[in-house]
C-alpha cells in the first residue's frame, strides 16, 4: 500500500559522482551545483558550462575570503572542478 499525505516517504536523488572527478572525495554539495550548472547549460555550448561553473566556484570562494573564512572542502572541490585542464602533448 502506498502512502501519501504528511506521512508519505519521499524519494530523494541520490548525489552521483561529478562526471569528471579530480578529486577522491566529492562532497554532496558539490555534486549538487555541478549538476545544477549543467542543467542550466544544456542550451549553451559545454564551454560556457564550465565557465558558467568556473563563474560560480570564483564568488563562492571570493565571499569566503572576503568573510575571513576558511574556504570549506566542498568550494575547492568545485574550485578544482571547473579549473582549467592541463593539456598533454
Amino acid at each position: 500500500m502506498k502512502h501519501s499525505g504528511a506521512n508519505a516517504t519521499r524519494r530523494t536523488k541520490t548525489p552521483r559522482p561529478l562526471a569528471t572527478t579530480r578529486t577522491e572525495a566529492t562532497s554532496p554539495k558539490a555534486t549538487e551545483i555541478v549538476d545544477l550548472v549543467h542543467a542550466l547549460s544544456t542550451d549553451l555550448g559545454s564551454e560556457d558550462g564550465v565557465a558558467v561553473g568556473r563563474g560560480i566556484a570564483d564568488l563562492l570562494a571570493d565571499s569566503y575570503r572576503v568573510q575571513g573564512l576558511r574556504l570549506p572542502r566542498w568550494v575547492k572541490q568545485l574550485a578544482t572542478h571547473y579549473a582549467p585542464k592541463k593539456r598533454s602533448r
